[in-house]
């Protein structure tokens, strides 16, 4: 095996080498796809070979059954020649590692917009039964469009067993109380992990800090974190309430799923500071105002009922009683399993490593605290600064839940002063969502909240282009593109039509565009679609097969199924001129129906694959081939692997001509 080729997969570039391994830009010639390899060498790690490779694995069978977009996509894992390796999804981004190192501190709108996506992706790995138990910033990539995809699931635990008991993995600065003790975990320790990420993203600090693992874990076990609210006065209260119930302690008391937090995040302003950090939002609450960032930028007013009870979400303590006997032990045993870990014995430690812990955690912990009152008296003064400069800066009024006119028939209210209008900013406007029949879903920007029903209304909506729709069960689905104008409001009225029809449609190969009548439905097979009565066609396209098409008249109430075997794309060489001229009469003509693709490359010769299949021609190469899209792979032995895609009409001519880049 050389370097130009692991397995099947070849090697364009290094994107980063570690302890364990490299990771590698790579092309699966079979289908043109280009991909993450990540490698290590089963042969030089000596002594830790069978429990490094088994977390490589595990990290495969772990992700390899994740399929959600948040997730980085696992493709293939094998083994060849010493090394183990790894195929996922390539992605340009940046970690939020990064991010944070240049920014720091991220703006509560950011925060939402990642917070929201990783909370999807964790809440998906918990359904399948897989505990990361290694979240923090550098595993978290993020993509050119915003999208945000949780990596490296070497230490995730599905169902059986990765680790003994007693054996402690992952990133101290990130791990839960349960994770260090060694105790069983569930998706919750998960989430505990990305509240140290929240605490940092809000205030540019972590939760638990020392000058050495000691410190830090007595600290994730016994001391709370100081509120973020008391290190910066201007964070929002209920933002520092929410980040203050994700590091809660028990696992009891802070939220049980992502889906809770995201909600509360997105809510942060509405939160009341004083109720008990398990009770949940109430359903009222929920009701009267949703509150969306990232994309949308955007305050949802949904309609309200007559009363409403607010959520509340209780600070704890600072501090937390315990015995420092029993503490410093604990603290000294859980050390020497994460040194133990560290070091490369993952599932044993040394009786002296135990008594030298034992020995110096009091010492050390003594002189982390020094340290830190020292820093929190800095903090202290820092914060009374910015406390000054916020209270002269004009303030934003609270948002305005607009009652509903039916409920206000129903029950008239005594008698209040006016309450001021919302107010719109200059670089906000606002929808108004209308629908008839009345109780449509509504989405923005593909997001969406089960209060946000038609009649619906969106305030301090981010000025500019959005995306909405309206769907409900047996109706049409409307989809519109609208065009929010700074300091407006606009009505958006949709008519749903009755959906009388379903249609099924699968295809062989799947994975194929949907195209009803001439519009795509931005599904791929296999998938089911809603229809009106009446006559429609549908059309079944996927790259390097030929297209079939499919009209039916619908019926009301009918069920229909269409599943196609698209037939591949024909190549063939091209007949020389004197062939054709015989065959048609004419110069180099091309036969009807037909298209050609000529491909030239420098040096010549090089290998041609197109749609899996290695061609017997080499360049330079004129072929003719079915009207269609094509990838094609150019490969020559010491030249770099050539992806290009081409479009070849009926009756033209497609060129392909590319000088080959030497490895």
């Amino acid at each position: 095996m050389s370097l130009e080729k692991i397995g099947r997969y070849e090697v364009v570039s290094e994107l980063g080498r570690g302890a364990m391994g490299v990771v590698y830009k790579a092309l699966d010639p079979t289908i043109g796809r280009t991909v993450a390899l990540k490698t290590m060498r089963i042969d030089v790690h000596g002594l830790e070979t069978e429990d490094i490779l088994r977390r490589f694995k595990n990290e495969a069978r772990a992700a390899g059954v994740l399929n959600h977009p948040n997730i980085v996509t696992i493709y293939d894992a094998a083994e060849q020649d010493g090394t183990f390796y790894m195929a996922m999804e390539y992605m340009e981004g940046t970690t939020l590692h990064s991010i944070m190192a240049e920014q720091r501190v991220l703006a509560p709108e950011e925060i939402i917009q990642i917070s929201r996506q990783v909370c999807k992706g964790l809440d998906y790995a918990h359904s399948h039964g897989i505990v990361h138990r290694d979240i923090k910033p550098a595993n978290m990539m993020i993509t050119a469009n915003g999208t945000v995809k949780i990596m490296d699931f070497g230490i995730a635990k599905a169902g059986g067993s990765m680790t003994n008991t007693g054996q402690v993995l992952g990133t101290p600065n990130y791990m839960s109380p349960e994770q260090v003790k060694g105790k069983p975990l569930d998706g919750r320790s998960d989430l505990f992990s990305f509240g140290v990420m929240l605490y940092e993203m809000v205030t540019g600090e972590k939760p638990f800090v020392g000058q050495n693992i000691t410190t830090i874990i007595y600290k994730i076990v016994h001391e709370n974190p100081i509120p973020p609210r008391d290190l910066d006065v201007t964070i929002h209260p209920g933002l520092s309430a929410v980040v203050t119930k994700a590091l809660a302690k028990p696992p009891d008391e802070r939220y049980q799923s992502g889906a809770e937090l995201a909600h509360d995040l997105e809510n942060y302003k509405s939160v009341d500071l004083n109720l008990n950090p398990t009770t949940a939002m109430s359903a009222a609450q929920a009701e009267n105002t949703q509150v969306l960032a990232g994309n949308s930028g955007f305050q949802a007013v949904g309609v309200a009922p007559a009363k409403s009870k607010t959520a509340t979400i209780d600070r704890p303590p600072t501090t937390s009683v315990y015995s420092p006997k029993r503490g410093f032990l604990e603290v000294a045993i859980i050390t020497v399993l994460l040194i133990a870990a560290t070091i490369g014995g993952l599932g044993y430690y040394r009786y002296r490593a135990w008594v030298r812990v034992q020995q110096q955690a009091e010492r050390e912990l003594q002189e982390a605290r020094k340290v830190e009152a020292e820093a929190r008296q800095e903090r202290a003064a820092a914060s009374t600064a910015k406390a000054t400069e916020a209270a002269s800066q004009p303030v934003a009024p609270p948002p305005v839940v607009e009652p509903s006119p039916k409920k206000e028939q129903e029950k008239p209210r005594a008698k209040k002063t006016p309450a001021s209008p919302n107010k719109i900013y200059s670089n906000q406007g606002e929808l108004r969502f209308v629908s008839q029949p009345d109780g449509a879903k509504v989405e923005v920007d593909h997001w969406t909240e089960p209060t946000w029903v038609t009649p619906f209304k969106a305030s301090n909506l981010a000025a500019g282009k959005h995306t909405v729709s309206f769907s409900k069960p047996g109706y049409m689905e409307v989809s519109r593109t609208i065009d929010v104008a700074s300091g407006k409001s606009l009505q958006i009225d949709a008519q749903l039509k009755l959906a009388v029809a379903m249609v099924t449609v699968t295809s062989t190969p799947p994975g194929a565009n949907i195209l009803i009548d001439g519009k795509d439905t931005g599904k791929t097979t296999p998938a089911e679609l809603q229809l009106e009565k009446g006559e429609h066609t549908l059309l079944i396209r996927k790259r390097g097969y030929k297209e079939e098409t499919f009209k039916e008249t619908m019926a009301e109430g009918q069920l229909l199924s269409f599943s196609p075997v698209l037939p591949p794309l024909q190549v063939e060489p091209m007949p020389r001129a004197g062939g054709l001229r015989k065959l048609f009469g004419g110069g180099d003509a091309i036969p009807a129906g037909k298209g050609l693709l000529s491909i030239r490359t420098q040096p010549e010769g090089a290998t041609i694959v197109i749609r899996d299949q290695v061609l017997s021609e080499k360049t330079n190469a004129r072929l003719l081939v079915d009207p269609g899209t094509y990838d094609v792979i150019l490969k020559m032995d010491g030249y770099k692997p050539l992806l290009r895609t081409i479009n070849v009409a009926r009756g033209k001519q497609g060129y392909i001509d590319d000088t080959l880049e030497k490895r």
